[in-house]
């Protein structure tokens, strides 16, 4: 008996890891990316002085830190992870609760002063990615932003800004312009230029001043179509340094401001000067402003793209505690309903009892926001009862058309 008892527990014990491994690995998924991102991750907590619920949550979190280990496993290379260990602990293993969409316990039991679940967890993948790329960990293919830009330059043969929007001007592209087009093009910005027929449009609606003020920026932008606008201002100046009877030093400086079109607000600012010396005033003013652009340039990118990466991370994240789970048609319809609310980016069902549910919700607004729109939904064979909203949480009834709604 003991023979075949061990026996049958070690193939028991075989089978399960070739199931977590086959989950693990998404060899039943499809492809499904939200499947590619849920885990199957066993975890354990201490138990002392009988606090088993305290066990059971160090369990639970133990889960959710291997769950996201796991996904940030599969998107980098073990050289990698090692010599940015400190960096990943930092910016992954501080704030777990980030990088999870949702998870469910399957199953749990206490040994002793030991307590262990089975958690189903499901990471957010895309949150993973732009950490790991914010930190500059790794690189992520993404869409870039158009680039729409106004820059006043103020060279040593001009004795006042040039400006491609100006009345009367002549069409211009600008040393330090043309510096900065050339980084963020190296980088994957797409640039939207602004030739001739842009410069007859621009008189239309801009005021042909070097300084825009940000409204008329972003009017023409959202014409343009671009995603960002820059704006901002270039000068050249002769410096006291000299050298012999020919050199002389020169000094370029480039300040421009990055507003993100869709909300007008200011996602970007930097001033860099650069220095050069010639024999040639204007080749020399030139070089100068060329480099300040340069410079303005590397950092002004690095800022658009650290906010255009936080862009889409607006989304809240609460619960929905339903009553009357019970009805599993019910159920299944009103999740389904939920799903396809302007604005919800997911759906995770965390715990499903007999008549209740905790439902996880990533919503790009409020509570309340999602309560009003869910309040214009109509359900076939039931209605819903929003008795309690705040800030981290909805409490919803289902209710058939006899039922009384809880108070």
């Amino acid at each position: 008996m003991p023979l075949f008892y061990n026996l049958g527990k070690k193939v028991f014990i075989t089978a399960f890891f070739i199931t977590a491994v086959m989950i693990l690995s998404g060899i039943d998924t499809a492809g499904a990316q939200q499947e590619k991102d849920t885990f199957i991750v066993m975890g354990t907590g201490n138990v002392k002085k009988e606090h088993v619920s305290a066990a059971r949550q160090e369990a639970i979190k133990n889960c959710l830190i291997t769950a996201v280990g796991l996904k940030a496993t599969g998107l980098m290379n073990i050289d990698s992870m090692v010599q940015n260990f400190e960096t990943l602990n930092e910016i992954l293993y501080t704030n777990i609760d980030k990088f999870i969409r949702g998870y469910k316990v399957l199953t749990e039991a206490r040994s002793d002063s030991t307590y262990r679940v089975m958690v189903q967890v499901t990471v957010s993948s895309r949150m993973v990615k732009r950490k790991l790329t914010k930190a500059g960990i790794m690189q992520e293919k993404m869409a870039m932003p158009k680039i729409l830009f106004f820059i006043a330059e103020q060279s040593l043969e001009d004795s006042s800004p040039k400006y491609w929007w100006g009345r009367g001007m002549p069409f211009v592209n600008s040393a330090s312009e043309k510096a900065i087009v050339e980084v963020m093009k190296e980088k994957g910005f797409k640039i939207i230029k602004h030739g001739p027929r842009i410069q007859n449009m621009a008189f239309r609606i801009v005021a042909g001043e070097p300084n825009l003020k940000d409204r008329e920026a972003i009017d023409f932008a959202v014409k343009m179509n671009a995603d960002v606008v820059i704006t901002g201002s270039s000068i050249a100046n002769n410096l006291p340094n000299t050298m012999g009877a020919d050199m002389k030093s020169f000094k370029g400086l480039t300040a421009v401001r990055a507003l993100l079109v869709r909300t007008g607000k200011q996602i970007g600012f930097i001033s860099r000067a650069a220095v050069t010396a010639n024999v040639n005033e204007i080749e020399g003013g030139r070089d100068a402003l060329s480099g300040a652009g340069t410079l303005a340039g590397e950092e002004i990118a690095r800022q658009i793209v650290s906010a255009w990466l936080k862009k889409d991370e607006d989304t809240e994240k609460f619960e929905i505690l339903l009553k009357g789970a019970g009805n599993l048609a019910n159920f299944v319809m009103f999740r389904r309903m939920l799903s396809t609310i302007e604005g919800v980016k997911f759906v995770q069902v965390k715990e499903l009892k007999s008549d209740k549910a905790t439902i996880s919700v990533d919503y790009n607004g409020k509570t309340k926001e999602l309560a009003a729109a869910l309040m214009l939904k109509a359900f076939e064979s039931f209605g819903i009862n929003i008795y309690d909203v705040s800030d981290s949480q909805l409490k919803i009834e289902l209710i058939g058309s006899q039922s009384r709604p809880v108070q």
